[in-house]
């Protein structure tokens, strides 16, 4: 029995028993006790009802992690077989090239032995050599594809691997756009309301990501800002290319902080105009308002970069 129980039943005693006096300020200190243990028993359900709730919230959270790099392994796979695709063409050439060259040995051969016409030969042994370094300048180029396609897959399994440490509740995420991996990071992880400056959390963050950027030295990396459709309420800016560049800017400072090389990076402004959700409502909203940090491709082989329409600007 506790404490305040007890107290409370000797209290209660003195008043039943003939003769006994019993005082008054007993009694009330009983009754303040077991008010006590009471709130503390509530106190303690509600922590418990609170634990579980946010162990749901964690479980949901792992789901989605677990999700997402199903995806990413998915869009790898799709990737090795076209590279497959390429192979078996690249095969294929090689085998009329080995059909043009025994050909171009035959009629060789007929120059030397028939008594055919030499001119006629010559312009079919002309033609056939025609095609057959058309061939073999084909089957180069498949091989410099190929090579640049293996390499672009090998970088993007080595960014997956390397940024799947900075997923942090679906705040961040890996993806893959245009044929190149990136890193997609809420504004609202970032900054706070319309600002453009980074806030102390999404400074945190962004330290993280730049330790995986360090380990990356051959790599340059363009951060794109996002915003949603709606004016910034109390911006300094009044567009969304300004908000959305000044953003990229901000970023690509604090990662420079974080010992990236000013050399490897490059910043853009996409303003509101590549949403990845609809802006009818505030949760479509909140996807569009985003940074990407773009993995970039060789100059060769670069097409346009995610955000490349917006203005860009450098460190």
């Amino acid at each position: 029995m506790p404490a305040a129980a007890r107290l409370l039943t000797a209290a209660l005693l003195g008043l039943a028993t003939p003769g006994c006096l019993v005082r008054q300020d007993l009694y009330d200190q009983a009754r303040a006790e077991i008010q006590r243990e009471r709130e503390a028993g509530e106190r303690a359900r509600a922590e418990a009802e609170l634990a579980r709730a946010e162990a749901a919230q964690r479980s949901a959270q792992a789901a989605a992690i677990e999700a997402e790099l199903s995806r990413l392994a998915d869009d790898l796979r799709a990737r090795d077989l076209r590279l497959s695709e390429v192979t078996t063409t690249e095969a294929d050439l090689a085998r009329r090239l080995d059909e043009l060259a025994a050909m171009n040995e035959e009629l060789s051969a007929r120059l030397r032995s028939a008594g055919q016409s030499v001119g006629q030969l010559a312009n079919e042994r002309g033609s056939l050599s025609a095609e057959l370094a058309e061939a073999r300048a084909k089957v180069d180029e498949l091989r410099r594809h190929q090579a640049a396609a293996e390499a672009r897959a090998a970088r993007m399994r080595d960014v997956a691997s390397r940024l799947q440490a900075t997923v942090d509740g679906g705040k961040v995420r890996v993806g893959i756009r245009g044929g190149l991996p990136l890193l997609e990071i809420s504004s609202d992880a970032l900054f706070d309301g319309a600002k453009t400056e980074v806030k102390p959390a999404g400074r945190k963050l962004l330290a993280e990501v730049a330790g995986a950027l360090r380990t990356m030295a051959d790599h340059r990396f363009q951060v794109v800002g996002h915003t949603d459709d709606r004016k910034a309420r109390g911006a300094k800016r009044a567009s969304s290319w300004d908000v959305s560049t000044a953003r990229a800017v901000a970023v690509v400072e604090v990662l420079i902080e974080g010992g990236v090389s000013p050399q490897r990076l490059s910043a853009a402004g996409g303003g509101e105009f590549a949403p990845v959700a609809p802006n009818a409502s505030e949760e479509g909203r909140a996807k569009n308002r985003r940074i990407e940090i773009v993995l970039q491709a060789e100059p060769e082989a670069a097409g346009k970069a995610p955000g490349e329409a917006g203005a860009a600007a450098t460190p």
